[in-house]
């Protein structure tokens, strides 16, 4: 599995194939019972968003999407059956939400009621293009209508069907799933689509006590948040870091070409950091200095931010999984929460230092992810340390090693392709991954000239400052790795 661009995905060319509902089952859904309770906090700010770009007629392009391919001729009848077990597994892929009132209304569709048929689809390839060109926009064009969340569903399905393999893909609203989510998917999706073409149980399916639904995360999450007020030693401690760094939330170092308040359109970029040996190198640096991995990328880009802005203490938010508060090991859905990380980068005396400094700033924010991000959003304002408008997406840094997730080398997974939907955004957000075969980083960039340079000039030094760190371990000689930024 890799995280890239939704050109990656490049399966051998064939019939496509769409998966929708049928006619009876989408009145069906349309008519679902209401389903009590709020949506999860994540949900909230996103519908809300959702809601004011249809008053405004924006498009809503908040999805995220994955692709892989499997070996074989496809079974569609055994891929329908797959995608029902799938669909009934998890409640937050049946669920859609009523935003027509000021409080939205979340509908869950019972899996009786859910009956897909297969249509194909034409693929044009204009003059100067390619089939998998084609197929990107296609796919781009699908998910950009169907990925939405007041209706559903809010997920496109479909397979590229070959001769002899097939190709996967699925795209859904944000508010129905995480990275984690798709990371998942299709191993589990063709664990599925196996067992009913052998008429099994299958193996490697995920156990009970590991998909508990999302509707239930979101109740338990809205009570264990009443438990947090401005006056929370947590919600304290990430006011008094976003006081003390400039009263706003993190921001991308570099000049992006656009005005306050300004968002471009999103374009991705990718780059590998480290590979073979150099990863392995990476790990001794970081263990050495008290440290892990996670440590170890958050000193690399505090160092940048200092190399190439002057930044003397890091402060940035990170993204972390909320799936260990309940039985949500590998079900579907958003189970996510924010916390800042902060630590001082112009006083350590080199790279382990630093990377020891990090770690505990990541332990630190562990601790404050707890803390329900409404709540400090809220503080934040009523306390007169931002304004509403100061509060938009923050610059995010998350770390993934892919390693550690369910399913890792399967042929569905080794196959794999996660990539984001191109919307709009303010900053240069990275995330850093970990595979057995390198560390890479994935941003979402404005796409204009000024965040081009800028972005190729920091993620040059981040590689530099990486391979640096690592130079002495892989017995080269050391360049100015005890302070190589």
């Amino acid at each position: 599995m890799i995280l890239g661009d939704i050109t990656e995905f490049t399966p051998a060319p064939g019939r496509i194939l769409r998966w929708r509902p049928t006619e009876s089952s989408s009145a069906a859904a349309a008519a679902a019972p209401v389903d009590p309770g709020a949506p999860s906090i994540l949900q909230t700010d996103h519908l809300a968003a959702y809601r004011n770009l249809l008053r405004n007629g924006g498009t809503h392009r908040a999805w995220t999407g994955v692709a892989t391919s499997v070996s074989g001729a496809l079974d569609r009848d055994a891929m329908t059956r797959a995608l029902h077990r799938f669909l009934a597994m998890h409640a937050g892929l049946r669920t859609w939400f009523d935003v027509s009132a000021p409080n939205p209304v979340r509908r869950l569709v019972p899996p009786e009621s859910i009956e897909f048929e297969i249509v194909e689809d034409e693929l044009t390839v204009g003059e100067s293009g390619t089939w998998h060109a084609a197929l990107s926009e296609y796919l781009t064009d699908r998910f950009d209508t169907e990925c939405t969340p007041g209706s559903w569903p809010g997920f496109a399905f479909g397979v590229v069907e070959a001769a002899d393999e097939f190709g996967v893909f699925w795209g859904c609203d944000h508010a129905f799933t995480d990275g984690a989510s798709q990371l998942m998917l299709p191993s589990d999706l063709a664990d599925l689509y196996a067992a009913e073409v052998a008429g099994a149980d299958g193996a490697g399916l995920p156990a009970a006590d590991e998909v508990g639904g999302f509707p239930t995360y979101a109740e338990e999450e809205r009570a264990a948040a009443e438990e947090y007020g401005p006056d929370s030693p947590e919600v304290s401690e990430w006011v008094r870091m976003v006081a003390d760094n400039g009263a706003r939330l993190p921001t991308f170092p570099l000049p992006l070409g656009l005005e306050d308040g300004e968002k471009g359109q999103v374009v991705v970029r990718t780059m590998t950091l480290l590979e073979g040996d150099e990863v392995d190198a990476f790990d001794r640096v970081c263990a050495d200095a008290g440290g892990r991995a996670t440590g170890g990328v958050f000193a690399a880009v505090a160092a940048a931010d200092h190399a190439l802005a002057g930044r003397e203490r890091y402060f940035g938010v990170t993204v972390l999984s909320t799936r260990d508060r309940g039985p949500y090991a590998r079900s579907q859905g958003w189970f996510c929460a924010f916390a800042p990380v902060e630590f001082d980068v112009a006083s350590a005396s080199g790279f382990g230092e630093l990377v020891a400094r990090a770690q505990a700033a990541f332990r630190q924010a562990r601790g404050l992810a707890v803390t329900p991000v409404n709540v400090v959003l809220e503080t934040l304002v009523t306390g007169g340390v931002c304004s509403p408008e100061e509060l938009g997406s923050p610059q995010l840094l998350s770390y993934l090693d892919l390693r550690r997730f369910p399913r890792v080398g399967t042929e569905a997974e080794r196959n794999g392709v996660h990539f984001p939907g191109l919307g709009r955004t303010a900053n240069a957000s990275l995330w850093i991954n970990r595979d057995a075969e390198r560390l890479y980083l994935l941003a979402q960039v404005p796409d204009n000239p000024v965040a081009a340079d800028s972005v190729a000039r920091y993620h040059d030094k981040l590689r530099e400052i990486l391979r640096e760190s690592v130079a002495g371990m892989r017995g080269r000689s050391r360049s100015g790795c005890d302070r190589c930024w």
